[in-house]
């Protein structure tokens, strides 16, 4: 009966622990992996109808923590074409140490949401890609 306090003590440290440990697991990436091309962007900007997004593409390597992006003459999203550094934070892609967008992959769809300024009204922009 006396060691009964010291049994709930350890097991309370070695649930706390476990609990701990799955909240630090990180986010699952290997369905970022590969090659993604632009489908529409929700911003406040304009295209002309005939616009074809498509040939901006990411091309995502989890293992190495680099993204290709290949875009088109004239027009950069993202970044300008080349292949860069990246890191997952939470929720978060963090492209070239600097520029960030909250991810969502919802089977072959990647939404990109770029983390904004508040102080901008003009610069909320969101990136839909496809799966190749």
């Amino acid at each position: 009966m006396r060691y009964l306090p010291l049994y709930l003590l350890f097991l309370i440290v070695f649930v706390s622990c476990d609990q701990l440990d799955k909240v630090s697991e990180p986010p699952m990436t290997s369905d970022l992996d590969g090659k993604w091309a632009l489908q529409s962007v929700r911003c406040f900007c304009f295209f002309p109808d005939d616009f074809d997004f498509s040939v901006h593409q990411l091309e995502f390597d989890t293992m190495a923590n680099e993204v290709r992006v290949d875009n088109s003459e004239g027009t950069n999203f993202v970044t300008g074409s080349g292949t860069y550094p990246f890191t997952i934070q939470n929720d978060s892609i963090v492209i070239k140490e600097r520029i960030a967008y909250t991810y969502q992959i919802d089977g072959t769809i990647l939404i990109l949401t770029f983390i904004d300024d508040p102080q901008l009204a003009d610069d909320e922009i969101s990136l839909v890609y496809s799966k190749l």
